[in-house]
């Protein structure tokens, strides 16, 4: 009995419930809102709740004005956000707010080049890359020509070959198109040609009358050297070369293949001294 009792005692005394909302509830119908361009004409927004009690609506973001269920554009592109809002009443429980969002697209223009494609010049077996910036609206289409003939596969901004050979040589250029227009680039020139080398000697230019001295000189391209003796008295076996002494002057040269010009001739200057008097021959 007791016990009962406290139980009874600590009821009194506890809060009592908050009272249950008996209003009826409701919602916001709200239609997706299409897209629209920077220049159309004021809208009306269509939102209702289905109480039937008048809806809010507002601008959460964007570049629009609402006066009332009409909205205007203030002639900016981007992003508006409309919230409708139904806040009840003694009937009707507040309803959830609902928010739609639609693009404003930019005016609709004809495509222009903001910048051209620069002209290449390239060896066969380089990457080979052009490319343009386009403006428009809508967002122009783009094909690249060679020599005026389409290239199947090339409509982006940028056209990259991996690696460019002979035929990829020509003129190209780029026709840009959309709904308000066509615009073509300034041409630009491509040559594939062949890789440019060099020769360069090495190791030392003085060297002992009698001795034979090994040339050494290398291609830029890996490819074998040759040589020949264009002035001074010396014998040249392959790339060992013996003088009985003076100057001589040998000239390395590299024809070249199906991928390399041949390279520019490079000469070098030996100097045959006499051999020391201990080397001697008596």
């Amino acid at each position: 009995m007791a016990a009962l009792a406290a139980v009874s005692a600590l009821a009194a005394f506890a809060p009592r419930a908050a009272a249950e909302d008996l209003r009826t509830k409701q919602e916001i119908v709200f239609g997706e809102i299409a897209a629209h361009a920077v220049g159309d004409a004021p809208f009306d927004i269509a939102a209702k709740a289905t109480s039937g009690l008048p809806v809010t609506l507002s601008v959460v973001a964007g570049p629009a004005v609402l006066d009332g269920k009409n909205l205007r554009l203030t002639g900016e592109p981007g992003l508006v956000i409309i919230r409708a809002s139904q806040a009840g009443n003694a009937a009707f429980q507040a309803a959830r707010d609902a928010e739609r969002a639609f693009a404003v697209r930019p005016r609709p223009s004809a495509p222009s080049f903001r910048s051209q494609p620069a002209g290449a010049n390239v060896g066969v077996g380089e990457p080979l890359l052009l490319a343009v910036e386009v403006a428009g609206e809508p967002e122009p289409a783009l094909q690249w020509r060679r020599d005026g003939d389409p290239i199947l596969g090339a409509n982006a901004a940028r056209l990259s070959v991996a690696m460019a050979g002979f035929a990829d040589s020509g003129s190209y250029d780029v026709i840009a198109s959309n709904a308000s227009g066509e615009a073509r680039s300034a041409p630009a020139r491509v040559v594939v040609g062949k890789h440019r080398q060099t020769i360069s000697f090495q190791g030392a230019t003085i060297a002992v009358a009698g001795q034979p001295v090994q040339l050494s000189a290398s291609a830029s391209s890996g490819l074998p050297v040759e040589y020949q003796v264009v002035s001074g008295v010396a014998f040249l076996n392959g790339d060992m070369l013996t003088s009985q002494g003076g100057p001589v002057e040998v000239q390395a040269t590299q024809r070249g293949n199906a991928t390399f010009e041949a390279a520019p001739p490079v000469t070098q200057t030996f100097l045959f001294n006499p051999p020391p008097a201990s080397q001697r021959s008596p």
